[in-house]
């Protein structure tokens, strides 16, 4: 008899000969003992998961450790499955309940010595009797005790202070920055960049697929390469060396596979096309520049050859031979095939025969698979770019996974960077919008006015008047125009040394500063962080021009400063020349307002660049400096 069974019978017996309610406060005994025990055992387990805990989190601190939470999880797991089996195990029995509530009620062993009366037959005569009386009276103080005052629960002392312990350290430690949580990041971060890279090379190597072009062992060989890095990534994924050195031998085997003129020959390509399909159909019948439209073309002229005259087929034959010329540097074998039909079909259109057309035909047919051909190279040579690009931007990813972003440096200066020579802006890169600019610093070649113009009165010659050159356009910043007129430098570098100095000197010096510099710098319409340039330099740029009778329309005081050519006199004694100062008034700047957000202008070039990289518009040894020029580029905030 098994063991529940047993219990079964003897409770049926306790029911039978000591009463239902006296069964029925005995099971809720041994309930009550069955929770106590379960809550001691709960102690020790929640100490011993608790301790395991913390030495994972110590362990995790030592060495990276990825899985610490899902081991945490698990010791906690196998702790509440111990602690749930021990306590189906220690279910207490009737017999044990009886004891134990004898010992805990004070019961000097009734209850127990009556259970296992219970399980035995009951004697006659006199034993008998002894037996009945032993069972009533067990029964009335099982009946009088208050259940409560037994088996109440309680922690085992010393288990519950480890497991106050170890939660005070588990605590402790989950709150303690972890040193190897930065190294799980960054391995994460590499694992994920290597999925990444995966998926893309698996979505190009599935493009590469051409139900047409199955029989190709180049494009064969390019998706067995791209698989197997696909496959290899996924199953290296943690380790990121591995994974860059397996890119970078793939890189190596599609450098072999890449033809270095592939841009060109893909542009000739083009333009063969439209070329072939206008020598074919006598118009320009393809702008677009299809291949496959050129070889139905070509297909459609090698089914007319019988019928298409002599001085048609000789038009025909002359655009062909055109055709073939233009395309022998780029594709030989199309050139030579294009040269062939060219001679059949003005051989056919000469002779008449239906065997001459039929070579005629042949030969034009020849040349469509020919061109079909180099388109075939041209999407290989597509497909490998296009993995190299991905193979590229992959390998930077993995690299670059789970470490810090560059700073700010690197970033454009702004848009007052010195120009070429002659232009203004070399006196200096202008900060931010506002600041003042120091176009008073004298130019390389703005030598001061002629001698003879009197110091005293302050006056200077020409070339001593302050230019608007140096001062940097659209980006808002003032120029000194406002400099004394005493000041000789104002002038661009560009501007000859040998001016007159005969100009009358009454030109004021003490111009406010704060006047707007009309522009400078730079002629680009687009500034990254400057938005539109909306200056325009308004100073000098060639040098002062000779005055020419009945061309200038502007106001000219002829009264007041005379004629040209007349003499001027201005008083005041001769000096050499004054003394070279540089100006260094400033004047409070203006905003010009930009009127493009630069992220979305930094955007639009981006895309742009990214296509073009994409169609293999760059070459290969190109593509890491454009992308590492748009990512100086890129906005920080």
């Amino acid at each position: 008899m098994t063991r529940r069974a047993a219990e079964r019978q003897l409770l049926a017996n306790v029911r039978a000969r000591m009463g239902t309610d006296a069964a029925r406060r005995l099971r809720r005994l041994r309930a009550r003992l069955w929770l106590r025990r379960a809550i001691r055992g709960a102690t020790v387990t929640a100490a011993a998961t608790l301790g395991a805990v913390a030495l994972v989190q110590l362990l995790a601190r030592s060495v990276a450790l990825e899985a610490a939470p899902l081991i945490d999880l698990a010791v906690a797991a196998l702790a509440l499955l111990a602690w749930l089996a021990w306590c189906a195990i220690r279910r207490p029995t009737l017999d044990e309940t009886a004891r134990r509530s004898d010992d805990e009620l004070g019961l000097r062993e009734r209850l127990a010595t009556s259970v296992e009366l219970t399980a035995m037959d009951a004697p006659a005569g006199q034993a008998g009797e002894l037996v009945e009386l032993q069972l009533c009276d067990a029964r009335a103080r099982l009946a009088a005790v208050d259940e409560r005052r037994a088996f109440r629960p309680s922690v085992a002392p010393r288990p519950a202070m480890l497991a106050v312990g170890a939660l005070a350290f588990v605590a402790l430690l989950t709150v303690w920055p972890n040193p190897q949580d930065g190294v799980i990041a960054d391995r994460r971060a590499a694992r994920n960049a290597a999925q990444d890279v995966a998926n893309r090379v698996e979505e190009i190597a599935n493009r590469a697929e051409r139900p047409g072009e199955a029989d190709d062992p180049r494009r064969q060989a390019l998706i067995d390469e791209l698989r197997n890095l696909v496959r290899q990534l996924r199953a290296q994924r943690d380790d990121r060396q591995a994974a860059l050195a397996r890119i970078g031998s793939v890189q190596e085997q599609l450098a072999r596979m890449a033809d270095q003129q592939a841009s060109q020959r893909d542009a000739a390509l083009t333009r063969l096309a439209q070329q072939i399909s206008q020598a074919a159909t006598g118009e320009d019948a393809n702008p677009q520049g299809e291949t496959e439209h050129a070889a139905r073309d070509l297909e459609q002229l090698g089914e007319r050859a019988a019928t298409i005259d002599q001085p048609t087929a000789r038009q025909r034959a002359t655009a062909l031979r055109d055709a073939a010329a233009e395309a022998t540097a780029s594709h030989p074998d199309l050139a030579r095939a294009l040269s062939a039909a060219a001679d059949a079909l003005e051989q056919a259109a000469r002779s008449g025969s239906s065997q001459d057309a039929r070579q005629a035909q042949q030969a034009l047919d020849a040349a469509a698979a020919a061109l079909r051909s180099g388109e075939q190279d041209r999407q290989l040579q597509r497909d490998v770019a296009r993995a190299q690009s991905a193979l590229q931007d992959g390998s930077r990813q993995v690299a670059r996974a789970g470490q810090a972003a560059a700073g700010a440096s690197g970033e454009p200066a702004a848009s007052g960077q010195p120009a070429a020579s002659g232009q203004p802006g070399g006196s200096g890169q202008p900060g931010a919008s506002g600041q003042p600019g120091s176009s008073g610093q004298p130019g390389s070649s703005g030598q001061p006015g002629g001698s003879g113009q009197p110091e005293s009165s302050g006056q200077t010659g020409s070339s001593g008047q302050p230019g608007g050159s140096g001062q940097p356009g659209g980006s808002g910043q003032p120029g000194a125009s406002g400099q004394p007129g005493g000041q000789p430098g104002g002038q661009p570098g560009g501007q000859p040394g040998g001016q007159p100095g005969g100009q009358p000197g009454g030109q004021p010096g003490g111009q406010p500063g704060g006047q707007p510099g009309g522009g400078g710098g730079t002629t680009v319409h687009r500034i990254p962080g400057g938005g539109l340039r909306t200056g325009s330099f308004n100073g000098p740029t060639q040098g002062n021009k000779p005055f020419t009778e009945g061309t200038d329309s502007f106001y000219a005081p002829f009264d007041r400063f005379g004629r040209p050519g007349d003499p001027s006199y201005v008083a005041g004694q001769g000096g050499g020349g004054g003394q070279e100062k540089p100006g260094s008034q400033t004047g409070s700047g203006f905003d010009n307002g930009s009127v493009v957000p630069y992220r979305s202008v930094f955007n639009s070039f981006l895309n742009f660049a990214n296509n073009q990289l994409d169609n293999q518009q760059v070459p290969i040894t190109l593509k890491d400096f454009v992308r590492d020029y748009f990512s100086r580029l890129e906005p920080t905030s």
